[in-house]
């Protein structure tokens, strides 16, 4: 029962995540990685979010912990990495994170990344399960911070249409 409601809530937030996303990347294409040649949109740029955020929040004044997402500041989540000749595994390089550039493009970064590619229950890492749910939760608060930095109604969480 653990595990899927485990499962619930990574999917939910990755939802809220993709939804922010394409909100972020739909305001302005500043805030999208295109490519110069195809004009394709190849993801989000975390630096220059980042940089916008600095300019309304600096990083130093930021009052993180009544943010709900103070976790993002004080660790790092983990990197899915391969391994010499085969296989994956978990490990960390605890990193100083000390601007908004890096917050949002390691950490929240990262904890996207790995709920979207890493599957704990198939690549167990015990010591961090507890985390991972610190995470998911911090990653919501962190995603509803984002957006209503950029959006004064909840129009970009309206539900995904496919017409």
């Amino acid at each position: 029962m653990r595990e899927a409601c485990l499962d619930e809530e990574i999917s939910k937030f990755m939802l809220l995540a993709a939804k922010l996303e394409f909100f972020l990347v739909n305001l302005t294409q500043d805030f999208a990685h295109v490519d110069g040649e195809t004009r394709v949109v190849r993801g989000v740029n975390w630096d220059r979010i980042g940089q916008s955020l600095e300019g309304k929040h600096p990083f130093e004044e930021f009052d993180f912990v009544g943010s709900g997402f103070q976790v993002f500041k004080r660790t790092t989540p983990q990197l899915l990495v391969a391994k010499d000749g085969s296989g994956l595994k978990w490990d960390s390089d605890e990193i100083e994170v000390w601007s908004w550039q890096v917050l949002l493009g390691r950490s929240y970064a990262q904890l996207r990344n790995n709920v979207a590619h890493g599957n704990k229950a198939q690549l167990s890492a015990p010591f961090t399960h507890d985390r991972t749910r610190e995470f998911l939760e911090a990653g919501h608060h962190l995603i509803h911070f984002i957006a209503g930095e950029y959006s004064s109604d909840e129009s970009w969480s309206y539900a995904i249409q496919f017409s």
